[in-house]
């Protein structure tokens, strides 16, 4: 028995975790060589999404590719991603292996960050739940 996506149902395969304000993260969407500000709402391995400050573009479709520049404790890297969902005023962005002039995307280093923020999520789900971590 096979299953058919549509084309809006997300296609998630990894973790995501919530990334509350004060979780030290930061990302500018770059975008035609102008950067926007953004706050991110949550993040994998293979991507986030995130809310632009100013607002949505009319600009950024589905499809649209774009480099996102996310920064977490004095580390900062350079992503390329292409729009996969546009909900709730903000972009889920997905991070591919490459480019589409076939350079590698460092995705390593992104998930270190998604990693880290993994970890903190569930320590503190486990001091709410009072289980000793």
């Amino acid at each position: 028995m096979t299953h058919e996506r549509t084309p809006n149902q997300e296609q998630r395969v990894t973790f995501r975790v919530a990334v509350g304000p004060k979780a030290g993260v930061t990302a500018c969407l770059v975008l035609a060589g102008r950067k926007f500000s953004a706050t991110v709402g949550n993040l994998s391995s293979e991507g986030l999404f995130l809310r632009l400050a100013r607002g949505p573009l009319a600009a950024l479709t589905i499809g649209t590719m774009v480099d996102v520049e996310v920064s977490f404790e004095r580390e900062t890297v350079l992503l390329f991603g292409v729009i996969r969902s546009e909900r709730d005023g903000g972009y889920g962005v997905y991070f591919p292996e490459r480019d589409p002039a076939g350079r590698a995307n460092p995705l390593g280093r992104f998930g270190r960050i998604s990693a880290q923020l993994q970890r903190s999520s569930l320590s503190q789900r486990l001091r709410v739940l009072n289980i000793p971590g």
